[in-house]
């Protein structure tokens, strides 16, 4: 394979490179203006809907063959400090360059100083490191979220709270929407590694690269949908666990209700005028031993029983 260039917006060879065609190179552009798209359109004789298309983003995965390059719309992920969102990228393909196209920075900015040290490669090789690293931009989202799937669900299992399950909606429905890109981005890789495979003149090398992406999107796919079974039990964690807090509450209110009823009995009884509680309980020693004592034991009986009885009620 002839030597190859990874070339970026403020390269100022890359009209140069793209009219003369004299290397197989991968052209990165970064929030494209009309004015940026100007060069790959005239330049590279892209297909007039394909650029139309990169006119529109928040696109799903898709794959368009035009016959002497194909259009793919990958989806790469971040994590921002408000949330996880998906990346889009325009990538084209053909026997003569790479063309990424993409609205925000991401995990393509750090390959163009890895490949600009490599030995030349063959084209699938060279697609393998773009498309694979747009790939792992979705390992360091989903340790975010499953960070905060775990920090959540401590939380939790201390002391529920309603913002807690606000959190857990929220990340049920970003790992929704995420998934929601990455299943079917998964299933379109095999058609789309066949169209590239089948652009004439596309070089390959002896190691089958870009079914290792198809891998890494199945690895993926995999942990969303892990994701997703875990935030649905942390939905019924978080309702069992403010039940049991609910039934504890009721416990202990029935409790002391159990001791309010007993010293209302015991009060309310000698409080009546019956004749003899009248002519007899009429000094100090009677009020301790009917009055306090009446209080006190049935009180230590009571309290005897639930003590006995707490780790079956509490």
């Amino acid at each position: 394979m002839a030597p190859w260039r990874s070339l970026r917006p403020s390269t100022r060879s890359a009209s140069r490179v793209c009219a003369s065609r004299e290397t197989f190179f991968w052209l990165d552009l970064t929030g494209p203006t009309e004015s940026d798209l100007h060069v790959p359109e005239s330049l590279l004789d892209l297909h007039p809907a394909a650029i139309e298309d990169t006119r529109e983003w928040n696109q799903i995965p898709k794959l368009d063959d035009y016959g002497t390059h194909v259009m793919l719309v990958f989806f790469s992920a971040r994590a921002t400090r408000e949330q996880l969102e998906p990346v889009e990228c325009h990538v084209y393909v053909s026997v003569q360059f790479i063309l990424t196209l993409r609205r925000c920075p991401g995990p393509l900015d750090e390959l163009h100083a890895i490949l600009e040290h490599c030995e030349a490669q063959t084209e699938d090789e060279t697609l393998y490191h773009v498309l694979d690293a747009l790939a792992n931009g979705w390992d360091p989202v989903i340790r975010s979220l499953d960070a905060q799937v775990d920090a959540v669900e401590s939380r939790v299992l201390d002391r529920p709270r309603s913002e807690h399950l606000s959190t857990i909606y929220r990340l049920k429905q970003d790992t929704a929407a995420m998934r929601r890109l990455v299943t079917p981005q998964r299933g379109l890789l095999p058609g789309a590694i066949e169209s590239i495979h089948a652009l004439p003149g596309l070089t390959r090398g002896s190691k089958e690269w870009l079914r290792d992406v198809t891998t890494h999107m199945d690895s993926i796919d995999i942990d969303l949908s892990r994701s997703v079974d875990d935030l649905l039990a942390l939905t019924s964690t978080f309702f069992n666990a403010s039940a049991y807090r609910l039934n504890r509450l009721a416990t202990l209110i029935a409790v002391g209700s159990v001791f309010f009823l007993v010293w209302t009995l015991v009060t309310s009884f000698f409080g009546q005028n019956f004749g003899w509680l009248v002519g007899a309980v009429d000094s100090r020693q009677d009020f301790f031993v009917y009055g306090i004592g009446g209080l006190v034991l049935p009180t230590m009986i009571i309290a005897l029983v639930f003590y006995r009885r707490r780790k079956d009620w509490l």
